[in-house]
């Protein structure tokens, strides 16, 4: 055409038919521009931000998103989350819909690289193929199949959640449960039944529990929730997403062969993570309203689901105290009662002697105050675990994952953490005991509406290394290293002296516990310290935390001194 026109151009002598002559080049080499820029931002916008945004086709029976007015959705502003369109799986094998019309374009291979290791699940498998690599007649049958127009879900957005340690209920709650809450209060979905949740459980002797349904039920979904592993298994069925999401994991992209793959992250993200993850790390411990989001919004969604959650938890109170021997005639108003609720472990870190401290509340029966044996593991619903735990004013139990349902107790009651007794050269020393800072599972509780203790255990908790008391330090030590399966602390079974729960029910179960200068006395005088508390000071009432001292804390001064030193030394 150039060539042309230039030939053209010899035998024209005035300028407009100069410009007639140029015109067809000049509109080609534009279009020609903005074809490429077109694809250019195709491919891009799919690499950095997910595949492109839904397509709207007539394809029935998928209920299309109404974007209107809305802000996107939370996986498209948490770094580790990415979405796929239109995708599907049947015999064993993942695929795109290409009879989506303009879906051809920069569709890139998407792989899952799953972590080497005994103890991970490597029945857990996702792959795609781009469309260009498929062979003619597969790629052809996949654009043209009508059929795959029934296989679609009539959910529009499915999402597989991942995090580490997500099998332990206290990690599952801390790395996943709180960043999607806060990721979906700020980009709440039209519709509960927009979503349906999946796990991705790493280990290939995980798997859902109650639990887990449980606080997944306290966010908009629409109650249907499995692991991934379901979701990825061979079928003969063919089934059709509208957007397939993943959450918690770290993405790579290779723009030039056109791939993408994902692998493991250690939680997902929150809006705010240095508010979250930072001070369940040990980081500042600075206010952070994230922890009592989240107990409230899931309280309040349950209640809404079933308008007589309340009524059930009465009679579920009412059920305890007549199994605990207490007549009718002698229960009166039922919310009067104070119900303490001791943790019955029955697999590593068992109460042993736990019959002996439930024993000892008998003598607060006259002022309305019960002690009962609490094992999660015997509810056998998400329902039982509510009423379970709604039910109680008090949780107490030795340092571990089963703390995490007691963001279900009622307003102001305590959760009382146990801490085990570890001597300096044991390993655990230096976190599970911590009591200048909020405990790893105890920071579920910061700035809550809950009072949270611990207190430490001493030597006399420890049912090893007993039969001659006359050894010394270094006897016991060398004792204790030839039983280090059963004595490191989270293997290991404790006694507790029942003058404990004693101490606790007349230091603050019978208290009036509103003012915080009168709950931090009894606590420093008790011997307990108080990661949390919800009090009232004048008339205002927050939250307040009274921590101990520590040893550990000299060792983080002498760090701090030690850093100190290396800047002015830079300086």
């Amino acid at each position: 055409i150039t060539m042309k026109a230039r030939k053209n151009t010899k035998s024209l002598s005035s300028g407009r038919h100069r410009w007639s002559a140029f015109k067809p080049m000049m509109v080609i080499g534009v279009l020609t521009l903005c074809n490429l820029t077109v694809l250019y931002f195709l491919h891009n916008e799919y690499l950095y931000s997910g595949l492109p945004s839904a397509i709207e086709n007539d394809i029935s029976p998928i209920r299309h998103y109404n974007s209107s007015n809305h802000q996107g959705h939370f996986w498209e502003h948490e770094p580790k989350c990415f979405h796929i369109d239109y995708i599907c799986h049947a015999n064993g094998e993942w695929f795109y819909d290409l009879s989506i019309k303009r879906r051809q374009y920069s569709l890139p291979s998407i792989t899952y690289e799953s972590s080497e290791g005994g103890e991970f699940d490597h029945r857990i498998h996702f792959s795609v193929l781009s469309p260009p690599l498929l062979s003619g007649m597969k790629a052809g049958l996949q654009a043209g199949d009508d059929n795959l127009k029934q296989c679609y879900s009539q959910t529009p957005y499915h999402v597989v959640i991942q995090s580490v340690f997500n099998d332990m209920m206290g990690e599952f709650y801390i790395r996943s449960i709180l960043g999607l809450n806060q990721w979906m209060r700020k980009f709440p979905p039209q519709s509960d039944e927009d979503l349906q949740f999946y796990v991705h459980f790493n280990k290939n002797d995980a798997s859902i529990l109650d639990g887990h349904r449980m606080f997944l039920g306290g966010l908009p979904q629409n109650g249907k929730i499995d692991d991934f592993l379901s979701l990825v298994q061979d079928k003969s069925s063919c089934q059709c997403f509208q957007k397939l999401v993943f959450c918690g994991y770290s993405v790579s992209v290779d723009q030039e062969e056109n791939k993408l793959t994902f692998e493991v992250a250690e939680n997902i993200g929150h809006p705010h993570p240095e508010a979250t993850l930072g001070l369940y790390s040990g980081g500042p411990k600075g206010s952070n309203p994230s922890y009592q989001d989240f107990r409230q919004d899931l309280l309040t969604r349950y209640a809404e689901k079933d308008p007589m959650l309340h009524q059930k938890v009465r009679e579920y109170r009412l059920q305890i105290l007549l199994r605990q021997g207490v007549a009718l005639d002698n229960v009166g108003d039922i919310d009067e009662w104070k119900i303490v609720g001791l943790a019955d472990r029955k697999y590593r870190r068992i109460w042993l002697d736990i019959d002996e401290s439930t024993r000892a509340c008998d003598s607060f029966l006259l002022e309305k105050v019960i002690c009962v044996k609490v094992n999660v593991e015997e509810a056998d619903s998400v329902e039982e675990q509510l009423l379970m735990h709604m039910s109680l004013n008090v949780f107490m139990g030795i340092h571990g994952s089963q703390f995490t349902n007691a963001v279900l107790l009622p307003q102001q009651s305590f959760v009382v953490e146990l801490l085990p007794w570890i001597p300096d050269y044991a390993w655990g020393v230096g976190w599970a005991v911590r009591t200048d800072h909020p405990t790893p599972m105890g920071t579920i509780f910061h700035d809550t509406d809950l009072h949270h203790l611990g207190f430490v255990l001493d030597r006399g908790s420890v049912p090893l290394c007993n039969e001659n008391r006359t050894w010394d330090e270094e006897q016991e030590k060398k004792c204790f290293q030839e039983h280090d399966n059963e004595f490191r602390w989270d293997r290991r079974n404790f006694n507790v002296r029942p003058s404990i729960i004693t101490k606790f029910i007349s230091s603050f179960l019978l208290v009036n516990n509103t003012h915080c200068d009168s709950i931090q006395t009894r606590a420093s005088e008790s011997g307990f310290v108080l990661y949390n508390t919800f009090c009232s000071r004048g008339n205002e009432t927050s939250t307040e935390h009274y921590y101990m001292k520590e040893t550990f804390e000299e060792d983080d001064e002498e760090a701090e001194e030690e850093e100190e030193d290396e800047e002015e030394a830079e300086e």
